[in-house]
């Protein structure tokens, strides 16, 4: 009986599990300000450099990459199977860069007024993190 038991739960478990991975919550967005510049060579970067830097990473990791607004800003996209799309806006100087959400669309993005809180599908915050590694690796070359 406990044999039996045992396979009835791993259906169970086989069934819901997909269901619950589609199913993911919004989570809060995690912006990243003010990232200190470190490189390998322990040398002063200039602005270029740091552009370069952020430009290089961007596209080896499929985001697009657009001058911003102001002098030191890239607006960087992403576009995930033509139906997931997010921008950062990222700015840099010669010390730091920061990568601050902009807009997204198909992402579940929604503020909740009660808590001040921005939330988003989780895929955001991975792939932005994965950019600001990224740029933090294409930075530590120089």
């Amino acid at each position: 009986m406990k044999l039996s038991l045992a396979r009835i739960c791993a259906v169970i478990a086989l069934v819901t599990i997909p269901l619950t991975a589609q199913a993911r919550e919004a989570v809060p967005i995690v912006d990243y300000p003010d990232n200190t510049i470190f490189t390998s060579s322990g040398q002063a970067l200039t602005t270029d450099q740091v552009k370069n830097a952020i430009v290089t990473a961007a596209t080896g990791r499929s985001w697009q990459v657009a001058k911003g607004a102001k002098g030191e800003e890239l607006q960087a996209m992403l576009q995930v199977r033509g139906k997931h799309t997010v921008v950062v806006t990222i700015t840099y100087s010669a010390q730091a860069y920061s990568i601050l959400y902009q807009n997204s669309t198909n992402m579940k993005y929604s503020y909740v007024p009660d808590t001040n809180t921005r939330v988003i599908h989780p895929y955001y915050n991975r792939w932005v993190s994965e950019l600001r590694e990224g740029i933090r690796m294409e930075l530590n070359k120089l």
